[in-house]
């Protein structure tokens, strides 16, 4: 049973990113088709208690550090971020490398740890925490080890919105990708979401023998894909073998790589267009 007040102030909160960190009353009544006085009653019980704060001055809302606080929580207390802090940070030491971990949560990784080396620059790009499934290393990633069922969920809600010439901009182009990404066994992301940046990422599995995360390394093109790359995803998938170890999974006997779902080809359409039913 879904209790409407608290359905509303998650949604509340779920507006708040960092393209649109703040909202006024009005702004919020008017993306959630409400009154203003009822949108004023949840924002005003979220702010008493920390979960939203008010800027005087613009009379607007940002969100509170109590979330702060129970993000600081979860990150802390996620299993695959406890097993993989140590072979990240070992990682990012050998190769030099950004490297982020990421779960699956609605259609998008969802970064839960990023290790920086040391000379990383402040300025550099900041993504996340929630990215784009379809054109990230991580996202694809995951999404090449999930079920056939889940995989073809995820299709049928997807919206391939180009961040770049490069990204990929259909569901048979993401399908043809993904198949690649299970039999090489890790992802690429080639300027998809930035030019000049790349990454790869190797799945992490695990004590249910599902894929319970992925690791990535990112950097510049030439970093990444370069003459550097075979070494790179050595040591990534090396490292990510390490953590689905720490989770409990264990290997069964090699399998065949099962397809994963394709979309009908226009030739194939044609001849069902065409074909005639006999008695």
């Amino acid at each position: 049973m879904i209790i409407q007040s608290v359905d509303r102030a998650l949604e509340i909160l779920s507006l708040f990113s960092y393209a649109k960190p703040r909202w006024g009353i009005t702004e919020i009544a008017a993306a959630m088709n409400l009154p203003k006085g009822t949108i004023h009653n949840i924002v005003s019980t979220l702010d008493s208690a920390g979960f939203l704060r008010k800027d005087e001055e613009t009379r607007k809302y940002c969100l509170g550090p109590r979330l702060f606080s129970l993000g600081t929580i979860m990150g802390g207390t996620l299993e695959i971020n406890q097993r993989a802090l140590r072979p990240a940070h070992n990682l990012v030491e050998r190769t030099g490398l950004m490297s982020r971990v990421a779960v699956w949560d609605h259609d998008a990784a969802l970064l839960t740890l990023e290790v920086a080396p040391h000379n990383y620059s402040a300025l550099a790009q900041r993504i996340g925490p929630r990215v784009a499934a379809y054109c990230s290393a991580l996202g694809k990633s995951l999404l090449a080890w999930l079920t056939g069922s889940e995989i073809k969920a995820y299709m049928d809600r997807a919206e391939f919105t180009p961040f770049t010439p490069k990204t990929i901009a259909s569901k048979e182009d993401l399908l043809k990708e993904l198949e690649r990404t299970r039999k090489r066994g890790y992802a690429i992301n080639n300027e998809e979401i930035a030019l000049g940046r790349a990454s790869l990422a190797a799945p992490v599995f695990g004590r249910d023998q599902r894929i319970a995360g992925a690791i990535s390394q990112a950097g510049d093109v030439d970093q990444i894909l370069g003459s550097e790359m075979d070494s790179i995803v050595r040591s990534l998938q090396t490292t990510a073998a390490e953590i689905s170890s720490a989770m409990g999974y264990y290997p069964a006997a090699p399998q065949p790589v099962k397809s994963l779902p394709k979309a009908p080809s226009k030739n194939s359409l044609k001849r069902r267009k065409g074909k005639r039913s006999t008695i």
